[in-house]
Order: structure tokens, then sequence, then C-alpha cells
């Protein structure tokens, strides 16, 4: 990688509007999708707190931790949506498209910058922004609603790194203007990567990747001696103090939020298993980027996955160990690739086992920022080549047609992927067909029930139950599904079985309670309707039954 230049060659920038409708292009299948039952329906569809931007809503905004999550800044911005678009889904999936769109062409404009200015710069920069911005792995976090989080704090992580780079290669003349400039980029840094962790924390690894770009390309660290702790070096330790402080404020929300939410605690899950899902991330993101096919929206954690002795835990272990010894190795002859690795690993680390919370062992999403690397060294690798053939036209266009041919490759199963996120239907038929999971056959379940197929939805269920007996909302469905059929005994033993494992599910209350109304066993149905609405004080269908248990009460003897 060249040294940071002070402007890109001619008019470089204009590709950067290119780059933007490619990836518009690419994902226009989103721009047909529909709220899906994978927490848009919690989300959205069943949430009225961040309809607006009034005060109401803004109040809550930035004191919920809704699902588990605190990203204001986000909310913000589906709140804009609302007093747009209402409830049309069309005008949600244009927002999350356009953000990754101008994430592409930012990422662009920091390739330009770390490549330097030249022809080979651009084409080099182009491919990387391209293999960011197409790679099917962006569809979660692009079509689905929900992870609007994602293209939000995206944004503004990379506007952030933009702001520092040009901080470092402002080279005007004039010694107090030069400093105002700098000090301009440096706060306008800052302001962006705090608006980036109240758009989600996973950007909390920020501060470490300024300091990575410190060592390299800029070389304000390391190097020498005293390059790490002598006097400059202490001006770059203590600049970044800022950042730092904010990543403590939002790594404290976040786990504040995961508590409520139920985060996995080390006696639930162990150090040592989440060591191997920390291995075995690493392994996963690096393969799916490489080979992006057979993408699913929920990966399971499944005893096979974490068998220490068994292929996927030892493959991912050589995988991790063989990019390891090869940054080491090749840390002087090809720091790109030692940059991109440390950067890969760094920006994981919030999401790998270590912090491991929920049910999955990885997901599509988390990869949205630590491939920003991957995306870089390929396109480093472009401009190599293109060097190499410096002096033969055909090999010049044997490398342009190759990075045409490969950028277009991830564009056909860029699309094809968000197209999977149409609608819940095809997103889960999908799902179970490329990785059957519990999750996968239980929502494909709800939307079977949803449509009136109860026995269809059962079938799934069942399968569902059959991959992960613990899971309390599967039998919860199931219940709710026999219910439908009146087979209210079958049904009572599955919400038993829900509230053994959940003790606090209104609604398995409500189905137990209802059920036992219709076995006519009133008297113990009115106990579970109230213990629904004690949990849940709006839930209006308990409220409803309990008033219809209520007149079917047989008066007391001497009433």
């Amino acid at each position: 990688m060249e040294e940071i230049r002070n402007n890109p060659s001619g008019k470089a920038w204009l590709l950067a509007p290119i780059i933007f409708f490619l990836t518009f292009a690419v994902f226009l299948p989103a721009l047909s999708g529909e709220f899906v039952n994978w927490d848009d329906d919690k989300n959205f569809l069943a949430n009225v707190n961040y309809r607006g931007l009034g005060w109401t809503q803004i109040h809550w905004m930035w004191t919920t931790h809704h699902m588990g999550a605190y990203v204001p800044v986000s909310w913000m911005t589906l709140g804009l949506d609302y007093t747009i678009w209402g409830m049309q889904p069309f005008g949600y999936h244009l927002t999350s498209v356009l953000w990754h769109c101008a994430n592409a062409a930012l990422f662009y404009l920091i390739a330009l910058a770390l490549f330097g200015k030249s022809t080979a710069a651009t084409l080099g920069a182009s491919f990387a922004a391209l293999v960011f911005a197409l790679h099917p792995l962006r569809a979660e976090s692009v079509a689905w609603i929900t992870e609007r989080r994602d293209v939000v704090s995206g944004f503004f992580y990379l506007a952030a790194i933009l702001f520092y780079l040009r901080r470092h290669r402002e080279n005007e003349r004039d010694a107090s203007r030069r400093q105002t400039i700098r000090r301009r980029y440096y706060w306008a840094c800052l302001g962006c990567f705090t608006v980036a962790v109240f758009a989600k924390v996973m950007t909390v690894t920020l501060p470490a990747i300024l300091l990575l770009l410190d060592v390299y390309p800029l070389r304000r660290l390391g190097g020498g001696r005293g390059k790490w702790f002598g006097a400059a070096a202490r001006k770059v330790w203590i600049e970044k103090l800022p950042f730092f402080a904010i990543a403590m404020v939002g790594s404290a929300l976040a786990f504040y939020s995961l508590r409520n939410q139920g985060l996995t605690t080390i006696g639930e899950l162990g150090w040592f298993p989440r060591i191997v899902i920390t291995i075995y991330g690493l392994a996963f993101y690096l393969w799916k980027t490489l080979v992006p096919l057979q993408l699913a929206p929920f990966y399971a954690i499944t005893p096979h996955r974490l068998d220490p002795h068994a292929l996927p835990a030892l493959a991912s272990l050589a995988v991790v160990m063989c990019i390891l010894t090869a940054a080491i190795l090749l840390r002087r002859r090809l720091p790109v690739f030692t940059a991109a690795a440390v950067a890969y690993v760094i920006t994981l680390l919030p999401v790998v086992g270590i912090f491991h919370n929920g049910q999955q062992i990885a997901a599509d999403r988390y990869s949205y920022l630590p491939c920003l690397g991957w995306a870089l060294l390929a396109g480093a690798c472009v401009l190599a080549a293109w060097k190499a053939c410096e002096r033969s036209a055909l090999g010049k266009g044997v490398v342009a047609v190759a990075a045409a041919g490969l950028a277009i490759m991830l564009g056909v199963l860029g699309w094809r992927q968000a197209a999977h996120w149409i609608d819940s239907r095809t997103l889960w038929t999908h799902a179970v067909a490329v990785e059957p999971s519990f999750i996968a056959w239980d929502h494909l379940g709800m939307v079977l029930s949803e449509g009136g197929d109860s026995v269809g939805a059962i079938a799934d269920y069942h399968k569902s139950i059959q991959l992960y007996y613990e899971h309390p909302y599967s039998h919860n469905n199931l219940g709710a599904s026999l219910l439908v059929l009146e087979d209210w005994e079958e049904a009572i033993r599955e919400f038993q079985i829900a509230l053994k494992i959940k003790p606090d599910m209104a609604n398995t209350h409500h189905g137990w309670g209802y059920a036992l109304v219709r076995l006519g066993k009133v008297e113990e149905g009115i106990v579970h309707l109230q213990t629904a609405l004690r949990l849940a004080p709006d839930y209006e269908t308990a409220r409803k039954s309990l008033e219809w248990a209520m007149k079917l009460r047989k008066p007391a003897s001497g009433e």
C-alpha cells in the first residue's frame, strides 16, 4: 500500500457516485421486501413507541434498551421513516439501501486515500469498494429492516476514518491554517465516532483501528526505538483518550442492555466453549467472504460445532493458525496483509465467543465492519497485479477483466441473497433448505400458522423441537396451533413444557388458561388468564378472554 497522498488524480472521485448506483442496482430486490417475522414484528409492527420524532418518541429512543440493544441514533432514522412512510415497508427498505450505497461511496474514498493517486490506485479502490458493497454477506444488514443499525453506524464509522486520514494528509503550507484544519478533522472524526457508537455499539473498536492506521500506513507509531512511547508517540496516544472514553461508555451501555435481555453468563456457557466459538467465528466469516454460499439468517450453536475434537473446530483452528502465522511472518514484506488480519480480529471481538450472547454461533450481519480490511486487501491485490503488468497492455486487460468479473459475480450473488429477504415465507423456506435449525423451522411454522395452515405449522414446530427441545417458543407455538384444531389437552401439555423452560411467557399462560376454560375448568383457567395479564398488563386478548371466562364462572354455593 502506498503512502497517503494529498489528492486523488484527475477526477477519480467521480467514480464514487457510480459505485453508489451500482450498489443500489444490486440491492433493488430489497425494495420489494416486507416486514419479516424475524424481529421486525417486535420492533415495528407491535411497537408504537418509535413511530415519529416527537418528544415522547425521542425520549423513548434515548432511554430504551428494547430487545437488548441501545441504538438511539438508529431508532431516530426509523422514526423519521415512519413520519414519511408510515408503516409502508418500501420506505424503510429504501432508506437502508441508500445508507449502504453511501457507505460504498465512502469506502471507495477511503481506499483511494490509502492507495494513492494513479490509474492503478483508482482501479484497486473501486474493486475494494465493490467487494465490500456487493458481497452477499451484506444482504442481511441491508435487506433486514431491523438491522438498520449496521448501515447507519457503518456510515459514521467510515466517515470517521475518512476524516482521520484526511487530517494526516493535510499539507497546507501555512502552519497556522494547517493546524486549524487538522483540528477540525480531529473533532469531526470524534463526532462521527460518537454518533456511530450510539447507532450500534459494535463500532467501539474504532480507536484500536485508528491506532492500527497510525502504525500502518501512517507510520506515526512503531518502526523503531522510541516510536511506540517516545515524545511524538505520546501525542498519538493522548489524542485517542477521548475515543477510548466514548468506547467505554458505549460498552457499558451495551452490557447493561444485554444484561436486561438475558446476557449469556460464564456459568451458562463457560470459558472453553466461548474460545471454541471465537475460533469458529474467525474462520467462519473469512470462509464465507471467500465462498459466499449457503448464507442463512441463523446459524445455531450445536454440540457438533462446540466439540473441540470435531471437524468444524479443528478446521477453524487450522485456518486461524495459518492466518496468524502468515500475519506475523509477512508483517514487514506484506504489511497490508498483516494490517487487514489485525483489523479483522479487532472489529470481530465484540461479537465473537468471548462476548457471546444468544443461541447463534455466527451471523452474516456481524461481518459488515470486520470484512472491510479484507476488501482493502482485495483492492491492494488488484493494484499490485496492475503494476506488475505495467508494460503489458494484455496483462492490464486481464487484470481489469478479472476484477470486473469477480465484481459481477458478487453482484449476482448479492442480488440473489437480498431477494431471499423479500418476505417471511421466502426467507425461512430458504433457511431450512441451506441451514436447517430450530429457529428456521419455528419461524416457517409461524408463517404457515398465520396463513391458516395449522397442520403444516404443527409439522414444522415438531421439526424445530426435534432439533432443540428446550426452545420454549416452539412449544408455545405448537400449543397455539393445537388450540386452533381444538386439541385442548395436547395444547396444555405443550404450554406446560414451554412454561417449565420459561415461566414468564404471558401468551403461554393465556393459551393454557383458554384451553382450560374450553375444557370446563373455568377456575383454573382464570388463574392463568390473570397471570397473563399480570405479566403483560396491556395484553388485550388476555383481557377479553378473562372477561369471557368470568361470565362462565359458576356462582359459589349459597350465593
